[in-house]
C-alpha cells in the first residue's frame, strides 16, 4: 500500500476483528448481536442494543482505540437509531445531534483503507447499503453535490447515461446470477467509460473527478471489485484511488446521492465471506452459495478473526533480526537438542489455550517422529538381502537401533495439512492410519467440531499422545459452540502452522487435505533441495507453468522465516488475493502481479516433476506408478459441482488399497505405486489402478498460462 499515507502505515498482524478484546465492550458479543440479527425472518437487521449505544457514546475514545472497525459500524447504527427516535430524549436536539453524528462517521470512515473496512468482520459496508435508503432529516440539503455538476465535458462521458445506468447494474448484481445471465448492457456501458479514461489515465482520470467526482468514485470502486475478483495486478491503483476519494467526500454526501457507491462497496465486502454473511446482502454471490461449499471459490471464503493467534504468538520470538538468529539456531539442532530448547520456553511461558495446543501439537509429533520404531523397515530376524530388497538399508547391529532401516530425511521435518466440514470429516481415519503406515509425522489443522472429533479420536487410536505421529490442531476451539457456526474454517490457519514451524527451526513439508501420498518421499525431497540447494519446492500445474499450493516444502532459516512473515502478513491484509498466485509473483517464479506487494527476500525455488512423481488431475499425468509418489485432484478449469464427490470417492478407493491386509507395501519399497502394479488382478489393489488412469495422458498438454 502507499507507504507515504498514514492510513497504509499498518501494524503487522493487526486483529481488526478484535477476537478477544474485552475492553471497554465483550467485542465477541456484539459482533454474535450482529449475526443473529442477519437471521430473522423479516430480513437481515443491522442493530445493537440500546444500551450498548449508550456506553458507546460514553467510552467512545477508548472504544476506538480498542476496536476501530467496532466502533464504526456501532457509530454507523446509533446515528440511523437516533433517525428512528430510538436515543435521544428531546427532538429538538435531534438533528444537531445526527449532524455531529454523521460528521464523526465520515471521519472515522476516511481513516482506513476501504479493503481493511471490507476485510473484516464488522459489516460496515453492508450496513451502508442497508441504510442507503433511509433518509436523514438534512439529505435534502445535499441534493446538489458540491463534487461536479456532473455534466459531459473534456472526458466526453456521458455521466447521466452512467448514472441511470449504474443503478441497474448494481441490482443485477445483486440478484446472484449465474453466468451468461442478466443484461450484458449495463457493463458495455461502464466499459466505454473506462476505455475513455484508459486512453489517458492521468489527464482524463483527473478531469473525469473534477466533472463528476461520484461518478469516477463509482468507476474506481467498479474496477476494484473486478480486480478483486480475477486480476489483482491493478488492484491496488483502483483501491487507493477510492481510498483517496472516500477521504474527502462526505459520508453524507454519497448517503444522499442516486450512485450506488454503497452497493458496489457491499459487494466488495462480501466477495470473502461465508453464508453467515450472505444473509446481510440476500441474493448477492447466492449462484456461489447454492453450490453448498463445493464451488472452487469456497475454500478461499475467510472465517474472520483467522489470527485466533495473537501476533506475540505468530512472532513467537519477535520480529527483529535478533528473533530471526534465534530461529536459524533452532533450525540447525538435531531432533533432540531442538526439543529442549522450545521446550523450556514453552512450560515457563504463560500461554492461551489455543497457542499452547499449537505448540503441544507440534513438539508431540516431533518427538513422535524421533522413536527409533518408525524407521524400523523389517521384522524380527530379516536378512540383510529382504531388507535391501524392501529398498531399505542395512546397518550393522547396534544396541537398541533396527538393524533394517527406512530412508528417512536427516534434517528436522514435520508435515502439515488443513482441513474443515463434515463431508471430509470421515475421511480423516483413513488419512491418520495411512499417515501412520507410512511413519509420517503430520499436524492436521482439524477445523470445526466434526473434524476435529475426527482427527482427535483417530490419533488416539493410533498412539495417542507421547506416541502418535499424527497431532490435531483445531484454531477455532475455543469458541465452544454448536451448530454449522462451528464447521468453518480457512485456509489462512494452514499458513499460520507453516509460520510457526519455521520460525520454530522446523522444516515444512504442507500440502492441501484432497490429497495423496503413495509413498514417504521426505527423505527424496531433502536430497532434491540439497542438490538444488533450494528454500523451498513446490509442484507445477502439468498444463500451466506456475506453481500449485497442493505441496509446499520450504526449509526453516532465517531467510525463509523472514520471507513467510512478509508473505503471511500480506495474505492477512489481502482477503482478496490468491494464496497460490501470491506464491508465484513473490517468489518470482512468475510473470504474474499482485496487489500491494511488499519487498521480499530471495529464495532459491525448484519446481517438481509434475509429469509423474508430484502429479496433478487437471492436466493429467503420465501414468508412471512405479515414480508416483504424490497426486492432487486439482479442480478442472470449468469445475462441476460434483467435483467433491469425485474427489472423495476416487481417496476413498486409494485408501481402501493402500489399507487393506491383502496389499503387500513392504515387498514393494514400501511404494503403493509399485505394489498396486505388482498385485494379483483380483485384489483390492489391483482393483483401484483404474481411480487414475482417468486422468491419464500420454504427453504433455498445451501449456495455458497462469494468471
Amino acid at each position: 500500500m502507499a507507504a507515504a499515507d498514514p492510513r497504509y502505515a499498518l501494524t503487522l498482524f493487526e486483529n481488526w476483528d478484535c477476537i478477544g478484546v474485552r475492553t471497554p465492550f465483550a467485542w465477541d458479543d456484539v459482533h454474535k448481536q450482529i449475526l443473529e440479527g442477519f437471521g430473522g425472518p423479516d430480513g437481515p437487521q443491522f442493530r445493537v442494543h440500546a444500551d450498548l449505544l449508550a456506553s458507546f457514546e460514553q467510552d467512545f475514545d477508548s472504544s476506538l482505540q480498542e476496536c476501530p472497525l467496532g466502533s464504526v459500524y456501532i457509530a454507523l447504527v446509533g446515528m440511523y437509531s437516533m433517525r428512528d427516535g430510538q436515543i435521544g430524549e428531546s427532538q429538538q436536539d435531534k438533528l444537531e445531534s445526527i449532524r455531529k453524528q454523521a460528521e464523526r462517521l465520515s471521519i472515522m470512515l476516511g481513516q482506513l483503507p476501504i479493503l481493511i473496512i471490507a476485510g473484516s468482520r464488522w459489516p460496515v459496508h453492508e450496513a451502508l447499503q442497508h441504510f442507503r435508503r433511509w433518509p436523514l432529516p438534512f439529505h435534502q440539503t445535499h441534493q446538489t453535490s458540491p463534487f461536479g455538476d456532473c455534466k459531459q465535458g473534456a472526458t466526453r462521458i456521458d455521466w447521466q447515461q452512467l448514472l441511470e445506468v449504474s443503478g441497474k447494474w448494481s441490482e443485477q448484481g445483486m440478484l446472484g446470477l449465474d453466468p451468461g445471465e442478466g443484461s450484458s448492457e449495463y457493463t458495455s456501458t461502464i466499459i466505454a467509460a473506462l476505455e475513455k479514461i484508459a486512453q489517458d489515465p492521468s489527464a482524463i482520470g483527473d478531469a473525469a473527478q473534477d466533472e463528476c467526482t461520484l461518478g469516477f468514485l463509482f468507476i474506481c470502486l467498479v474496477q476494484t471489485v473486478a480486480a478483486t475478483a480475477r486480476q489483482t495486478s491493478t488492484l491496488d491503483v483502483w483501491a487507493v484511488a477510492v481510498d483517496s476519494m472516500l477521504g474527502y467526500v462526505p459520508f453524507f454526501t454519497i448517503s444522499s446521492s442516486r450512485w450506488p457507491i454503497f452497493q458496489v462497496l457491499a459487494m466488495l465486502s462480501i466477495l470473502s465471506k461465508g453464508p453467515e454473511y450472505g444473509q446481510a446482502l440476500p441474493g448477492f454471490q447466492s449462484d456461489v452459495y447454492r453450490w453448498a461449499g463445493a464451488h472452487p471459490v469456497f475454500k478461499n471464503f475467510r472465517a474472520f478473526g483467522d489470527l485466533r493467534l495473537s501476533r506475540d504468538e505468530i512472532l513467537p520470538f519477535g520480529a527483529d533480526q535478533e528473533a530471526l538468529m534465534y530461529s536459524q539456531m533452532l533450525s540447525r539442532m538435531d531432533g533432540l537438542q531442538w526439543q529442549a530448547a522450545p521446550g523450556n520456553w514453552r512450560i515457563t511461558a504463560s500461554l492461551r489455550p489455543g497457542f499452547r495446543n499449537a505448540l503441544d501439537a507440534v513438539m508431540q509429533a516431533l518427538r513422535s517422529s524421533l522413536h527409533p520404531g518408525h524407521v524400523e523397515c523389517g521384522h524380527s530376524g530379516i536378512s540383510r538381502a529382504d531388507c535391501i530388497q524392501r529398498g531399505c538399508s542395512w546397518r550393522d547391529s547396534v544396541p537398541q537401533v533396527p538393524s533394517c532401516q527406512r530412508k528417512v530425511a536427516k534434517r528436522k521435518l514435520l508435515l502439515t495439512s488443513f482441513v474443515w466440514g463434515h463431508e471430509w470429516s470421515r475421511m480423516i481415519p483413513r488419512f491418520i492410519a495411512w499417515m501412520h503406515k507410512l511413519k509420517m509425522a503430520t499436524v492436521l489443522v482439524s477445523m470445526g467440531k466434526s473434524c476435529r472429533d475426527a482427527c482427535t479420536i483417530a490419533a488416539q487410536a493410533v498412539g495417542g499422545f507421547g506416541s502418535g505421529l499424527v497431532t490435531c490442531w483445531d484454531p477455532f476451539l475455543e469458541e465452544d459452540s454448536s451448530g454449522l457456526e462451528n464447521e468453518h474454517g480457512s485456509i489462512l490457519q494452514r499458513h499460520a502452522m507453516i509460520h510457526l514451524l519455521l520460525h520454530l527451526g522446523v522444516d515444512v513439508l504442507a500440502f492441501d487435505f484432497d490429497t495423496f501420498w503413495f509413498q514417504d518421499a521426505r527423505a527424496y525431497l531433502e536430497e532434491i533441495a540439497d542438490h538444488k540447494k533450494a528454500d523451498v519446492l513446490m509442484t507445477k500445474h502439468l498444463d500451466s507453468d506456475c506453481l500449485n499450493m497442493g505441496l509446499l516444502y520450504i526449509r526453516s532459516s532465517a531467510q525463509t522465516a523472514k520471507w513467510y512473515t512478509k508473505y503471511f502478513a500480506w495474505l492477512h491484509l489481502h482477503p482478496y488475493e490468491d494464496e497460490q498466485r501470491g506464491m508465484n509473483a513473490l517468489l518470482g517464479f512468475t510473470k504474474q502481479k499482485v496487489s500491494f506487494a511488499p519487498e521480499m527476500p530471495q529464495l532459491v525455488t525448484f519446481a517438481l516433476d509434475d509429469a509423474n512423481e508430484f502429479a496433478s488431475s487437471r492436466g493429467g499425468w503420465l501414468g508412471d506408478w512405479h515414480n508416483l509418489r504424490f497426486f492432487h485432484w486439482v479442480n478442472p478449469v470449468e469445475t462441476t459441482s460434483n467435483w467433491r464427490d469425485v474427489k472423495l470417492a476416487d481417496l476413498d478407493s486409494l485408501y481402501l488399497a493402500a489399507l487393506h491386509s491383502s496389499t503387500d507395501l513392504a515387498s514393494h519399497g514400501w511404494a503403493l505405486g509399485a505394489a498396486i502394479l505388482g498385485a494379483p488382478d483380483m485384489s483390492i489393489a489391483k482393483q483401484t489402478q483404474t481411480v487414475l488412469e482417468d486422468f491419464k495422458v500420454s504427453q504433455h498438454p498445451e501449456r495455458r498460462s497462469c494468471w
